[in-house]
């Protein structure tokens, strides 16, 4: 369906008095409709509005589904002015987008030249422009058509001329018909940069409009989410209504997986990509399909190419390029941005045997080009600029300030920092146009209990959520109980859920060891399979942790193979040692506002050293335990002391009879309390 904008000064001035203009706009309004009935659903044509001589007129051009013709503008639009008796010049006629047409619709029903514009639309079968008009579907139209020569040299430009200009020769050929008879073929764009691919995209269209392969300059684009299990009920009639709109145009369908395309959402993606395929082989002959995708979901280009075969797809993907034709390209972007000396541009590009796509090439422009801005155009700046930069190389965040200063854990916090500065080297690398995969995230906690585990993993969570490793930055905690179903079939869709919970964030998983001790095997096995796939599916933005007992975690890595290759850091949290429990135990006391008395420390040592060793110590735990009932001990004690004696310093203060082992103060607490 083509829209246009018409202007035509009459031969004579329409808008006379008020009495007579109403009696005019009555006798138009009828003969449009008289009009627009005689052509039999191939044209459509309404006066939107009357200044003086000039006549502002939009209009529609059908196009026949079967045999693809389209009734000449300058034919229908005389037949038109003949039913109406409009005589004059034309002077100006564009095409239009179906928003605009829409808008053109409502001012000539506000005028009073239609009936109603809703009224006017249905009656002609003109609904589905709807579609085209709300935020889900974009509009555009070409600039203009695009010559041969002009083509083939910005496709060159371009970095996709090893798949561009063979097609751009075959779209130039002289062999194929003068007028649109049907796509021949559709396209499929990939590339990891929009504007790479828009930049394709409207190459290629201006290049087709050029050689009568479209009929109009209009083209829609719609984005799709293929996981989205909604799609069937929200977007199948419309994008069908979009279809049958864009006959004898181009619509753009981008795709997104939204990095899920293997896991629970699998059955909703291949429902979605069987849906579109149908749209797409119904209006293949009318209406020309482009899809775009990213490079790396190939396998949704390979599940949709199944769906639509025998409909052939010409694949345009970004060329790799090597050293000279990789800096001639950089040059180019910098001269286009007004800078002529580029070389420490140039020099940044990295070693690669494999070779550069634009995409990577136009990212490292755009880092220096930042830099540049700052540091040469504005040298005020270059100062503010180093200190910045020596600031991101510390990890960012109350996070961090949180892990350094708590005790001990010398080689955990080494361990922790390592594997963020790690995977910010890997952004780093992608950053900087050097192709990097990033690596999985994913560790595994070895420590007896009190040993942070858990509080290392939240505060990890938040540092990578500060530096821009994770997207949510939280802690999912879950155990056995938390993963296995009760029923063959059910853990699956648990384990599956809890991922999904944990997107963007770290999934901890407790005593991991226990999906699979002494249970028979059989739902255990489920969950650790389902872990294993999903920990693959998620490694971009989410971190799974393993915890537990040192011994029994190194037995369960051992034994469980695809868990092993999976997980890129071992933590081993050591037992803390006599000081560090005590530096621990100041720490929890002054969080609590309480100071220790002299002789105090004394004594806290000695509980300590008894401690140390015993089966089942509970190092942190057992020292914050320690300060929570000195802390009752000292209140019994305070109740007994005059009140208005008592300063602010005693009630803060914890002496050495305060504190007591687990036994004795059980039993000291329950006699003050008057059990005797």
């Amino acid at each position: 369906m083509l829209f246009y904008k018409i202007e035509m000064e009459s031969d004579k001035a329409l808008e006379q008095k008020e009495q007579r203009m109403r009696r005019t706009c009555s006798r138009l309004k009828e003969l449009t409709a008289e009009a627009n009935e005689e052509t039999k659903g191939k044209s459509a044509f309404f006066i939107s509005d009357i200044e003086g001589r000039k006549v502002s007129i939009g209009a529609a051009l059908f196009v026949d589904p079967i045999s693809m013709n389209r009734q000449s503008l300058t034919e229908a639009f005389d037949g038109f002015c003949g039913h109406t008796r409009l005589r004059g010049k034309i002077t100006g006629t564009r095409e239009i987008t179906a928003r605009d047409f829409s808008r053109l619709l409502t001012w000539a029903d506000r005028k009073d030249f239609i009936h109603d514009d809703d009224e006017y639309k249905a009656g002609l079968g003109m609904k589905c422009i709807e579609s085209c008009t709300d935020s889900e579907c974009e509009e555009s139209m070409l600039e203009s058509p695009c010559a041969k020569k002009e083509a083939l040299a910005e496709a060159k430009r371009l970095l996709c001329g090893a798949s561009l200009l063979p097609e751009l020769e075959r779209i130039f050929d002289k062999r194929s018909p003068d007028r649109f008879l049907g796509n021949p073929v559709h396209y499929a764009i990939v590339s990891d940069d929009p504007q790479i691919r828009t930049s394709i995209r409207e190459l290629l269209l201006r290049s087709l409009l050029q050689r009568k392969r479209l009929m109009g300059g209009r083209y829609c684009t719609m984005t799709l989410g293929v996981n989205d299990s909604l799609f069937e009920c929200l977007y199948e009639s419309k994008l069908r209504d979009v279809y049958q709109s864009q006959m004898g145009c181009a619509l753009v369908l981008s795709f997104s997986m939204s990095g899920e395309e293997e896991s629970g959402h699998a059955d909703a993606s291949f429902e979605v990509i069987t849906s579109v395929a149908a749209q797409i082989r119904e209006f293949r002959r009318g209406t020309l399909t482009v899809l775009e995708m990213g490079r790396s979901e190939e396998k949704l280009f390979d599940r949709m190419m199944e769906e639509l075969h025998g409909i052939t797809f010409v694949r345009l993907d970004e060329e790799v390029v090597f050293n000279r034709e990789a800096k001639a390209y950089l040059r180019r972007l910098a001269e286009k941005n007004g800078v002529a000396d580029c070389r420490s541009l140039v020099k940044l590009l990295p070693r690669s045997e494999s070779g550069y796509l634009g995409t990577d090439l136009k990212k490292l422009f755009d880092r220096w080009y930042d830099s540049y801005l700052r540091k040469e155009l504005h040298p005020q700046y270059r100062e503010l600029s180093a200190e910045l930069e020596r600031k991101s190389r510390k990890p960012k965040g109350d996070a961090y300030k949180e892990l350094m200063e708590m005790a001990g854990l010398k080689s955990v916090k080494q361990v922790i920092l390592e594997a963020i500065d790690f995977h910010k080297a890997q952004k780093l690398f992608a950053d900087r146009g050097i192709g990097a995969k990033r690596p999985a995230m994913h560790m595994v906690f070895a420590g007896n209990p009190g040993t942070a585990k858990t509080t290392v993993a939240r505060l990890m969570a938040r540092i990578m959520k500060d530096n821009g490793l994770l997207s949510a930055g939280g802690l999912v905690e879950v155990g056995r109980s938390d993963l296995v179903g009760k029923y063959v079939g059910w853990t699956a869709p648990i384990v599956k859920k809890k991922f999904k919970a944990a997107k963007g964030s770290v999934l901890f998983i407790d005593e991991a060891y226990s999906l699979v001790e002494d249970r028979g095997g059989l739902y255990g096995d489920e969950a650790i399979n389902t872990i294993v796939q999903e920990m693959e599916n998620a490694r971009d933005d989410t971190v799974v942790v393993f915890a537990g007992y040192p011994d029994r975690m190194r037995e369960f890595v051992e034994r469980n193979p695809g868990l092993r290759s999976r997980v890129a850091f071992h933590v081993d949290f050591p037992d803390y040692s006599e000081d560090e429990l005590l530096e621990i135990l100041r720490l929890v006391a002054r969080q609590s506002q309480r100071t220790l008395g002299e002789g105090a420390e004394e004594r806290i040592r000695g509980l300590l050293k008894e401690a140390l060793g015993t089966p089942d110590f509970g190092n942190g735990r057992f020292v914050r335990n320690l300060v929570e009932r000195a802390m009752m001990r000292q209140a019994s004690r305070l109740v007994r002391l005059p009140s208005a004696e008592t300063t602010d310093e005693e009630l803060k203060l914890l002496l050495p009879q305060d504190f007591a082992p687990p036994a004795e103060g059980s039993e000291t607490h329950s006699r003050i309390l008057g059990f005797r």
